[in-house]
């Protein structure tokens, strides 16, 4: 196979601004449209008493409540007449309860 260069077919005229490149190809540097609505809390964020990471959200009753994400949890199937349950690892997660306190 010969060796050869490629070159464009057409010469780009010369550009003022530097140009980056995005997921949809070069674009120029100006600046990036931003939402004009205000940032969501941020949901995993430390335990502002013990700094444990914490998963932050509101139940229907609009009650705010900090779960633990670390802690794993199960459900528990237990039919009548059988000698133990079966445990199925849960989705759910338990409520935080800080440890100093």
């Amino acid at each position: 196979m010969a060796d050869f260069l490629l070159e464009p077919d057409e010469v780009e005229p010369e550009r003022r601004r530097p140009v980056r490149l995005v997921s949809t190809g070069l674009a120029d540097t100006a600046e990036v449209p931003r939402s004009t609505r205000a940032e969501p809390e941020p949901c995993y964020a430390p335990c502002e008493a013990c700094g444990a990471s914490v998963l932050t959200g509101k139940t229907t009753a609009g009650v705010r409540l900090c779960l633990d994400p670390q802690h794993a949890t199960y459900t528990v199937d237990w039919p009548a007449g059988t000698p133990e349950p079966a445990l199925h690892h849960s989705r759910a997660y338990p409520v935080h309860r800080c440890e100093k306190s």
